[in-house]
């Protein structure tokens, strides 16, 4: 009975997301687009993520590795693409490459330089790893990601890494108590994603903006975002500790 009640409600949850995302592109100046969704899992349950996929979402997110390596081998029965969105060291890599469809975290040069190498070593028949490049928007050194200037100066040196395909630029900008005033920051977001596919001959694999989680998604729609990072607003509040 617990489960079935749980699953009504994220059924719920699920439309109500994306609905208002759907809504907050109407009023985006960039007009009606697809919004990828990607739910942050961390601390829930595989019995959670199982019961999200039955409901259509495909893209799980996690944060920590050790999180991603309990639970992926336990979905394995279902087309799950796992993203990982957390600070990724390079020793995690060689675990997490075999399990993943998206590294959306990539902060270093040498980051992306592993993954490829790794890559090229464990899985030689496999396309490129889909990658992302965490971008600081906020010079914060409590966070991961690289400044805008920085992400500009290397930019051509992660294209040129035949392991790895750059598909896009994540974001965890800084922490208001009012999302309103996170606009300028995905506004300015919005602005680098825009030079770097101007400025560069760009594959069309390059096409996500990440950025907006369940604080504050309908403003990163609205400011340019197409994939959105929600935890708390689909599961509910993170327990303690995540156990099935």
């Amino acid at each position: 009975m617990r489960d079935s009640l749980f699953l009504v409600t994220l059924r719920e949850r699920l439309a109500s997301i994306q609905e208002r995302a759907q809504a907050a592109a109407h009023r985006s100046r960039f007009g009606v687009r697809p919004i990828d969704l990607i739910a942050v899992s961390k601390a829930h349950s595989v019995t959670s993520i199982r019961n999200l996929y039955e409901l259509g979402c495909v893209k799980m997110g996690e944060n920590y590795a050790q999180e991603l390596l309990g639970k992926a081998p336990l979905c394995q029965d279902v087309e799950i693409q796992w993203h990982f969105v957390g600070q990724l060291q390079s020793n995690k890599v060689r675990h997490l490459l075999p399990l993943v469809s998206s590294i959306d975290s990539v902060d270093s040069i040498e980051l992306a330089r592993k993954i490829a190498r790794l890559r090229e070593k464990l899985q030689p028949t496999r396309p490129p790893v889909p990658i992302m490049l965490q971008v600081n928007l906020g010079n914060e050194r409590q966070k991961s990601g690289l400044p805008p200037k920085i992400v500009e100066e290397l930019f051509p040196k992660f294209m040129e890494e035949n392991g790895v395909m750059v598909t896009g630029l994540m974001t965890i900008p800084p922490f208001y108590k009012d999302p309103e005033k996170l606009r300028p920051h995905f506004k300015l977001m919005k602005e680098l994603f825009d030079r770097l596919k101007e400025k560069h001959s760009m594959p069309r694999n390059f096409r996500y903006l990440s950025m907006g989680m369940s604080r504050d998604f309908e403003i990163a729609i609205e400011e340019g975002s197409n994939c959105i990072r929600i935890g708390e607003a689909l599961f509910g509040p993170r327990p303690s500790t995540a156990q099935d």
